[in-house]
């Protein structure tokens, strides 16, 4: 058997189990993997530490015994416990675009922070106002949307990242007294 590409063991530290879930399913795509093989196929590729895991999470049966659906069930339950909203909506109030970090990539850091706060609707509302907080300048504009919000940081960031602010340094400075060389207290 000749298979189109390959599917690598689930780590949990590297990857989340949705998006190895994701992968694996878009291998049997690829590859017209059948019903009756999805396990025996899972069951091999996700890996000897994984495979233990859910031989003790599924006793007394035997994970080979479970529906494909079964068992990715019962390992997203394991590895993506569903998060508490209220501590999820709490780490995204407490975002902020770190020092180096481009619009682009606050906006995707929000975007993800946001994924379990469950705003439905008010998604943008919550995106917009996550992005605003801190930014004085668009707190002065009544109706902003998140995508001109986003439109005029970029164009913002965009000249502003590209200057680099000389920290000041510590050592010898000259003395604006008699030029000669003082220890800098700065």
């Amino acid at each position: 058997l000749s298979f189109l590409g390959k599917i690598d063991e689930f780590m949990p530290d590297s990857e989340a189990w949705s998006a190895y879930v994701e992968r694996v399913e878009l291998f049997f795509e690829a590859n017209d993997v059948s019903e009756n093989k999805r396990v025996p196929v899972l069951l091999s590729a996700v890996g000897a530490a994984r495979h233990g895991l859910l031989q003790n999470l599924v006793q007394p049966a035997v994970p080979k015994e479970k529906s494909f659906k079964e068992i990715v069930d019962i390992l997203r339950s394991h590895f993506e416990p569903k998060p508490l909203v209220k501590a999820e909506r709490f780490r995204f109030n407490q975002c902020c675009q770190k020092q180096r970090e481009t619009v682009l990539e606050f906006t995707a850091s929000l975007k993800q922070s946001a994924v379990h706060c469950e705003f439905g609707a008010g998604l943008g509302d919550a995106l917009r106002d996550g992005f605003v907080s801190g930014k004085r300048k668009l707190l002065s504009e009544d109706r902003l949307s998140f995508t001109r919000q986003l439109k005029k940081m970029e164009d913002h960031n965009g000249g502003v990242h590209k200057m680099q602010v000389k920290a000041p340094h510590k050592g010898q400075d000259g003395c604006y007294r008699c030029k000669g060389k003082r220890k800098s207290h700065s």
